[in-house]
């Protein structure tokens, strides 16, 4: 069981130019909606409904999920944004102390739920093809797919890890969660659960 522990200490993505990176829990996100709208293609062809229809849920539905998650993380987890940097919240700068660029950090996966939900409320006034419940009938299945990619890039991003475990299957997080000098002390980096294998 000892060979089932681990330390985790990934890099953070792909250098693409210069400074500009491509972290890998931002692609596990683009991965997410582009095999969700393959699965939804293929589901709309097998029930026969018109494929014009799939660009607008589409964008509906990337739309609502990033906004609902944004949201979500904003009014669930960190609340002190709306005073005290209230443009961070839809921008990915901060203000608080001149601009400063920080990329998009806080998504919750229930804000996004939510967001979906309206979202393909506000599609199908639209779009009245089918029932609400249709459609989202047939989004839980990328959905789903979707958050399996999602955990794992709060995995790679050693994200939502779990308390410290004696199990055979834990792992220790390095990265981002200790200093330098600290990562080489095992008392310092316990060996913790891996909730997002558990919640993919």
């Amino acid at each position: 069981m000892y060979l089932l522990k681990f330390d985790w200490n990934p890099s953070t993505g792909i250098d693409i130019i210069g400074d500009f990176k491509l972290h890998y829990y931002s692609l596990m996100w683009i991965l997410a909606f582009i095999v969700g709208w393959f699965i939804m293609k293929r589901i709309y062809q097998r029930e026969k409904i018109s494929l014009e229809y799939l660009d607008p849920l589409f964008i509906y539905t990337v739309l609502a999920t990033m906004i609902g998650a944004r949201l979500g993380h904003v009014l669930f987890y960190q609340s002190e944004l709306i005073s005290e940097d209230f443009f961070s919240i839809f921008l990915p700068f901060s203000f608080k102390n001149g601009i400063k660029f920080t990329g998009f950090q806080g998504l919750a996966s229930h804000g996004a739920a939510i967001g979906i939900i309206i979202g393909m409320y506000l599609y199908r006034r639209k779009y009245k093809y089918k029932s609400v419940i249709w459609i989202l009938d047939r989004m839980v299945i990328p959905v789903a797919i979707g958050a399996v990619f999602i955990r794992i890039g709060n995995f790679i991003n050693s994200e939502i890890i779990g308390k410290v475990t004696d199990s055979g299957l834990g792992v220790r997080f390095v990265q981002d969660q200790y200093n330098k000098y600290e990562i080489g002390d095992a008392a310092h980096t316990g060996i913790k659960n891996v909730n997002e294998a558990y919640a993919a």
